[in-house]
């Protein structure tokens, strides 16, 4: 049977599926399936070349044909009166079926999916058991489909879906399907998706015709050609063979059918399963040099060995010229697209050309609104399609843009656009000279000013800055919404009490509020504010250091009025920014004292009053600090902003008892009781997750007292270096440890000590800094020997304290609970152990915390603690001044 006119291919399918069916009654499914196939790969090893057509939908037949058999006898069967259809899709809905060719099948439902019994029932025959591949003869693997499924469909599936050819269909519902695909797709979506494969491979195939050690005919061959049936196709949803019927030169799909013919054959050489890698490709479609000399074969034995070498060298100029064809039809329709103008949806005057977009309408625009909304149309298109804008826009759509540049609603919807990157938007406007100013008042002044970290750099100026934190933000939210994408249960991924992650965060933010974050990010030193009025009054301060703020003169609260009005922004949006503005050091302020007690988190929750704010000003500081002032260069500090965080999450969460954890690791009531003691400071916060690695030893503390030591454990968290420590608790185990510490010349940032007060244990946590060398290996050993021995607390210790000199002040810090702080300008090594000494011998403390940093030049040191009953304030005070 003829089947190279295209016109009636699906007359001819249907012929082909009705000859399957009528084998099926007279010898059985798995029989007709081992004959019928058997028959197709003898019309593969004959030497005609003008039957790929043929070979391909006479192969396909046999498969759609078993399939649909099924599909009405199960819906028959079991008794499903609801609209239900099997379609084809891809290759096997173009009836394009080689050997090694995927079998590509949807079910279709006008009904819910979730819980269908039907459908569960179909997919414990096709993939849950054997039953339909030992009753056909080959596996079944069809994706389920609701007519609710239809608007999410993109890319590769919906590419797929073009194709779709209803195999079993009793209701029309393939139909229905396609016309919903055509009422929400979006053509240019469709457009770039086969663009994207042309420039990712398809393009560079296309002139590698000649080559003969590599070949994938898949990709390299039938793809190509289908790169230029896709972009015709694309454009109002219709099946490839749609398009095959209005090429206007039969050549073209005489070259793609050439290929599928000797697709066909190379598969046939090939032996084993198939072997499918990514994106549909097959390691079977590979020619190498071995192949392009095996075309005499078609001739078979019989012919002797000059026919078949001139068999050969004819096969093979024919399919030279065939990918001669196919390559040069796929880049002049792409081509031929891009250079009339594709718009980005009916009617729109941005339009996607050679050079990039363009606005085709921009030119009678004469008010500014006008121009601007053009103007950040364009940009906006840009953003969402990740596309250049054509360089000659600079002097059409966008001349002299800082002289007329105004707010618009577009402006917003750059902000609130879920796809592309908004920094990528402002690195374009950063070309034109004012226009982010006519957007941002006071961003002129603020990207060519100066302030520390340009000042210490030397690289680039702020707006450069800038666009890198707005970056972060991006690549926050696309890892974060990746990780719930992959996830099999995301309440794990947003359990504050299991990790702190800036993606995850973001990734949980919605549109007002992620809007709220970037807005933020791009204008929070513009605005007026009460800090930036101290500031510039401080005179101890460098001029950079008191003027980078502020850069408007705008107060604060009247920034942002103008951007609801004439922006559209939400007023839920610019609420939230402003609060970020007015608050953008709150984590860093709130944590400087290191000490995240119930105290301080119940004052950083009424400072934020909702989840949501919270949420964005923890994000927005992992933004803002992804460099300057991060993680790398001061772990300690951003331990402590992540347990302040999930501490302060969790108050607009009551969770559970935060011991469950414990209990289903197996400890008694008495024993959770012993770890109960420390109380909800620290099972409240991110150190509780170590509860279980040192819960075992703290219970042999009290049940085994005279046989079990301290323990000492090394963690890592993040960039922070930890070293837990689990004791027996007395008046000097802080001395005794950072004594410890200062012998193995580590510096200490930061330390947490938790109390289980009526079984007198001790749990401690010393964050330390590596100056880029390794910990000793028997630091953990010689910690749990100077807790053991008391040592570096002795009275005769205090001769050969490290040399310290600076200043000190001690100051009540919450009731019946003290803060010393010391600063030196000097070298502040063994400054630690040295005050934490003291401490213990002349204040008689018992130290729960301290934090230390070094910053200019200066280090400084805040250590917290109580003092016994008999030493008043004042009098402590004095001993400071004479001791410190």
């Amino acid at each position: 049977m003829a089947v190279r006119q295209t016109g009636d291919k699906q007359t001819v399918m249907q012929g082909e599926e009705t000859r399957v069916q009528e084998e099926i009654l007279r010898a059985g499914p798995l029989a007709a399936f081992q004959r019928l196939l058997a028959e197709n790969d003898a019309l593969i090893r004959s030497p005609k070349l003008d039957n790929g057509r043929l070979i391909a939908s006479s192969r396909t037949a046999i498969y759609t044909g078993l399939v649909g058999e099924w599909a009405a006898e199960q819906q028959r069967v079991l008794g499903y009166t609801k609209p239900f259809a099997v379609v084809a899709l891809g290759g096997t809905g173009r009836a394009e079926m080689t050997p090694y060719s995927d079998l590509d099948f949807a079910f279709l439902f006008d009904d819910a999916i979730e819980g269908n019994a039907f459908l569960l029932e179909l997919q414990r025959q096709t993939l849950h058991s054997e039953d339909f591949h030992s009753r056909r003869g080959f596996e079944l693997q069809a994706l389920p489909f609701s007519l609710d499924d239809v608007p999410t469909l993109a890319d590769k599936q919906l590419n797929a879906f073009l194709d779709m050819r209803a195999i079993y269909d009793p209701h029309g519902l393939a139909e229905l399907f396609r016309e919903r695909i055509r009422s929400t797709y979006d053509p240019f979506e469709h457009f770039l998706h086969v663009r994207g494969f042309w420039k990712g491979q398809w393009e560079k195939a296309a002139g590698e015709s000649e080559r003969l050690d590599r070949f994938d005919i898949k990709n390299d061959g039938l793809r190509l050609f289908l790169a230029g049936i896709w972009t015709l196709a694309g454009k109002r949803f219709l099946p490839a063979h749609e398009i095959y019927q209005t090429l206007d030169d039969p050549r073209d799909l005489e070259a793609y059918e050439f290929l599928l013919r000797i697709r066909s054959f190379v598969h046939s050489r090939r032996q084993g399963r198939k072997r499918p890698l990514t994106n549909g490709s097959h390691p079977e479609d590979l020619l190498g040099f071995d192949d392009f000399v095996s075309f005499g074969e078609l001739l078979g034995l019989e012919a002797d060995e000059r026919a078949r070498f001139e068999f050969a060298n004819q096969v093979r100029a024919r399919l030279l010229a065939a990918r001669r064809r196919v390559a040069c039809f796929a880049r002049s329709v792409i081509g031929r697209d891009l250079k009339s103008g594709r718009e980005v949806s009916p009617g729109s005057p941005i339009v996607y050309g050679l050079g990039g977009l363009y606005h085709a309408a921009s030119f009678p625009c004469e008010t500014p609104q006008e121009k601007s909304r053009a103007a950040l149309s364009l940009l906006l298109a840009s953003q969402r399609y990740g596309l250049p804008i054509d360089p000659s826009e600079l002097e059409t759509t966008y001349r002299n843009a800082g002289d007329w540049l105004v707010r618009v609603p577009e402006l917003s919807a750059l902000f609130y656009e879920q796809r592309g990157s908004l920094a990528d938007s402002f690195a374009f406007l950063s070309q034109l000279e004012r226009a982010e100013d006519q957007l941002f008042p006071g961003y002129a002044r603020f990207e060519s000013s100066l302030d520390a970290r340009v000042m210490l750099e030397r690289k680039s100026l702020r707006g450069a800055l800038e666009r890198q934190k707005m970056r972060a933000l991006e690549q926050y939210v696309h890892e974060g919404r990746a990780r719930f994408a992959q996830a099999v249960s995301t309440a794990h991924l947003s359990d504050p009490k299991q990790q702190v992650s800036a993606a995850l965060e973001a990734a949980l933010l919605d549109a007002d509020h992620l809007a709220a974050v970037k807005l933020a990010l791009k204008t929070k030193r513009l605005p007026l504010t009460t800090n930036d009025l101290v500031k510039r009054a401080n005179q101890t301060l460098l001029l950079h250091e008191r003027n980078s703020s502020g850069f408007s003169g705008i107060p604060l609260p009247e920034y942002y009025v103008p951007y609801a009005s004439e922006c559209n922004f939400s007023r839920e949006t610019l609420r939230l920014v402003e609060f970020l503005v007015a608050h953008r050091r709150a984590f860093k302020e709130h944590t400087e004292a290191g000490i995240n007690d119930a105290a301080h988190v119940g004052e950083f929750v009424r400072l934020c009053q909702n989840e949501h704010a919270l949420r964005a000003l923890f994000v927005f500081t992992c933004a803002d600090r992804t460099e300057w002032e991060s993680e790398q260069t001061d772990p300690a500090r951003w331990f402590n902003i992540r347990e302040l965080y999930a501490k302060a999450l969790m108050r607009f969460r009551p969770a559970e008892d935060a011991t469950t954890a414990l209990t289903a690791a197996g400890y008694s009531p008495e024993q959770l009781n012993i770890l109960r003691d420390f109380g909800e400071d620290f099972f409240g916060g991110i150190y509780h997750q170590y509860a279980n690695r040192f819960g075992a030893h703290l219970v042999r503390l009290v049940e085994e007292a005279d046989s079990t030591g301290p323990k000492a454990s090394i963690i890592r968290d993040g960039a922070s270096v930890i070293i837990g420590v689990a004791a027996r608790d007395y008046r000097g185990l802080a001395a005794s440890i950072s004594g410890a510490l200062w012998n193995h010349q580590l510096d200490l940032r930061q330390a947490h000590m938790f109390s289980a007060m009526h079984h007198g244990l001790a749990l401690d946590f010393f964050h330390v800094a590596l100056r880029d060398r390794p910990l000793a290996p028997e630091l953990a050993r010689s910690i749990e020997d100077a807790i053991q021995q008391r040592l570096f607390i002795a009275e005769s210790d205090e001769a050969n304290l490290p040399r310290i000199s600076g200043s000190a002040s001690l100051r009540e810090w919450r009731p019946g609970l003290y803060c010393l702080r010391f600063e030196t300008a000097e070298e502040a090594s063994g400054l630690v152990y040295a005050i934490t000494y003291k401490i213990f011998r002349h204040l008689r403390g018992n130290i729960f915390g301290l934090t230390a940093h070094a910053a200019r030049g200066r280090a400084f040191l805040s250590v917290y603690h109580n003092l016994p009953p008999d030493l008043p304030l004042e009098q402590a005070q004095a001993i400071t001044a004479q001791q410190f």
